[in-house]
């Protein structure tokens, strides 16, 4: 089983999940268990209320689940307060014991059919670290060679046709968790934390799905390199896209199938949904049938997950989204994935 190295993990809070701590004398120096959430049939994530030493953390000694369940391997994240545990198989909607002897807490937990997950970045967020963003900058004269700022604090689209590329590494994160079927997907919402925008006119922002390989850009407002995305290209100066800056393709060729992504184009001419956005200061959500789609694609197959293209549609006025450098995690961008937790079986009654 492949390990996550680049999770930040989170927490999410579900009914079924029931809280009881026995506390003593040598549990006082030591952090608090404050959630253990069930994630899927094999992982379950905790958070502390303070940070560990991952010689304890990592410890499996330090891990018992009763009736009938091993912990496998526990894994202590950058922040040093969330561990993920992986385990034999959990039953849905069975009560299980998590005890922590050395803090002498004791939780019972049960794994509801249902669950989200969110890649970005913040308290509430479940997952990150396989996060990427860049905005392709248009010069206003059109001449002069454009910039790939993946290392700025903002995505920015705009009538020049400035445009924003987002992807979220989902592969080892569904592999660790246990989502390995598509159809285990029931939803999926990105959304965006709107910075600027100078007008309380409704402006429309599109997004269409990627389908060449790309790299975030290393520095700021300045002149791209070779070998990074511009408005004028694709990775090389000599690969120009279709149509500057990578927006409309060839009809047909919209990324629902594998063959779809053969290097020849650059984004898929559908549109996959737009958004309104009607003033700054706020959190957007973008979601619809054919993300959801494109996430599922994108389970069974990862190689294949280049994100979205992000650029205004309708309006005249320049949109400021937060990106994933935002001094603020809680501004970043996130996906967040409704599942089924179970791999097998049939639907869950309450999955629509």
């Amino acid at each position: 089983m492949k390990v996550y190295s680049g999770i930040v993990f989170g927490w999410l809070i579900f009914p079924s999940l029931l809280f009881c701590y026995i506390s003593g004398a040598n549990a006082a120096e030591l952090p608090k268990l404050l959630k253990a959430t069930p994630l899927s049939e094999t992982a379950i994530q905790l958070q502390f209320d303070g940070q560990l030493e991952a010689e304890i953390a990592e410890d499996l000694a330090n891990y018992q689940i009763t009736p009938d369940v091993q912990v496998e391997y526990a894994l202590l994240d950058e922040r040093l307060n969330r561990v993920l545990l992986l385990t034999t198989t959990l039953e849905v909607e069975k009560t299980y014991r998590l005890t922590l002897p050395d803090i002498q807490t004791r939780i019972v937990i049960t794994l509801p059919p249902i669950n989200e997950i969110t890649f970005g970045a913040g308290d509430s967020v479940t997952f990150s670290g396989g996060l990427q963003d860049t905005t392709l900058l248009v010069n206003t004269d059109r001449k002069t060679r454009n910039n790939n700022a993946g290392a700025e604090q903002a995505l920015l689209c705009n009538p020049t046709g400035s445009v924003f590329f987002i992807a979220f590494d989902l592969f080892d994160a569904f592999e660790d968790m246990g989502i390995r079927e598509p159809t285990q997907v029931l939803a999926a919402t990105l959304t965006l934390h709107v910075e600027q925008c100078e007008t309380d006119t409704l402006q429309t922002v599109l997004y269409r799905r990627v389908l060449l390989p790309w790299r975030e850009g290393r520095g700021t407002s300045t002149r791209a390199e070779d070998n990074e995305l511009t408005y004028n290209s694709a990775l090389h100066r000599n690969l120009p896209w279709n149509k500057r800056p990578a927006q409309a393709m060839l009809s047909g060729i919209d990324g629902d199938n594998e063959s779809d992504y053969n290097g020849s184009e650059d984004v898929a001419h559908r549109i996959d949904g737009t958004g309104e956005i009607q003033g700054a200061g706020k959190r957007y959500a973008f979601k619809s049938e054919l993300l959801t789609d494109a996430v599922r694609f994108w389970v069974a197959n990862p190689d294949y997950n280049y994100g979205y293209l992000f650029a205004l549609q309708d309006g005249d006025v320049p949109i400021i989204f937060s990106s994933k450098e935002a001094t603020d995690e809680n501004l970043r961008p996130t996906l967040t994935i409704r599942y089924q937790t179970l791999v097998k079986g049939e639907p869950a009654k309450n999955s629509k």
